[in-house]
């Protein structure tokens, strides 16, 4: 590790008027997990989910053969059940393909960036050609 040295003044002043947050970087400097403390993507953490959804799917929800442009950034891993707000987590859905991860559907990336979408009997939802 080789983090950034802190006056211990300043993280005294930060306890006092805010909070202290843990933010972990990658050697490339990208965040790749801030905690638990919001549920929420917000600020730079929802501008980083956007731009990664362009990358992902052209800002389009990642449910196959749906394209809608109009998305929400939501947790692949479900917030309830532990999954964290950090943008290895985010994904972009329309809001009707949100709503289908309560009827038992999950959604996931896999480590070539790809999602994937399994019904709730185990079978992959097939990608659009």
């Amino acid at each position: 590790m080789n983090g950034v040295p802190v006056d211990p003044a300043d993280v005294v002043i930060a306890a006092l008027m805010g909070h202290v947050r843990r933010v972990v970087v990658d050697s490339k400097g990208v965040i790749i997990d801030m905690g638990r403390k919001r549920r929420f993507f917000t600020g730079s953490a929802r501008d980083a989910a956007l731009l990664q959804g362009l990358f992902d799917s052209q800002g389009r929800c990642i449910w196959p053969g749906c394209g809608r442009q109009r998305c929400e950034i939501d947790h692949s891993d479900e917030w309830c059940g532990g999954g964290l707000t950090d943008l290895i987590n985010a994904a972009l859905l329309c809001g009707w393909h949100n709503r289908f991860k309560t009827r038992g559907f999950r959604t996931w990336r896999d480590d070539a960036g790809v999602w994937h979408v399994r019904r709730p009997d185990g079978t992959e939802l097939a990608r659009a050609a």
